[in-house]
């Protein structure tokens, strides 16, 4: 694989949030990727912890959506993507309730991939600013 496929996985995984087509998604990982985030308390891994980790946005935020602002080949296994997302909050996200209002948030996705399929992804994103945008914190 050369770091242009990688970056074309990439950016077919992105179509496939902005689809809200999970299954889209899925297909592009390996059957024992990890996604990690410190907003939460473990990884999501294989299929089924991919799943529930997008439908955890997607239930949150029914129009959600992802610009990528910058992506980059790093080698020949790795993708680094800086995006934008933005989105209404008109659904739970974890145990916190609907609240109606509108969120923009920015972040970075650091992607290893192998034989075609994404086996780790590290998404970094500042979920205070999220949380701040839909009530849950109060502003600085």
């Amino acid at each position: 694989m050369t770091g242009q496929d990688n970056l074309h996985i990439a950016r077919e995984m992105f179509a496939a949030w902005n689809a809200h087509d999970v299954e889209a998604f899925v297909k592009r990982l390996d059957t024992k990727t990890t996604w990690e985030s410190d907003a939460f308390p473990a990884p999501f891994s294989g299929h089924d912890g991919a799943r529930r980790f997008f439908k955890v946005y997607v239930t949150a935020f029914p129009d959600l959506h992802l610009d990528i602002e910058q992506i980059l080949a790093a080698g020949d296994s790795h993708v680094v993507v800086r995006w934008r997302s933005r989105g209404t909050h008109l659904g739970p996200l974890a145990d916190i309730p609907a609240t109606g209002r509108k969120a923009s948030n920015h972040g970075c996705t650091v992607m290893e991939v192998k034989n075609n399929k994404v086996g780790h992804a590290y998404v970094y994103f500042d979920n205070a600013h999220l949380l701040r945008q839909i009530g849950v914190l109060p502003g600085i």
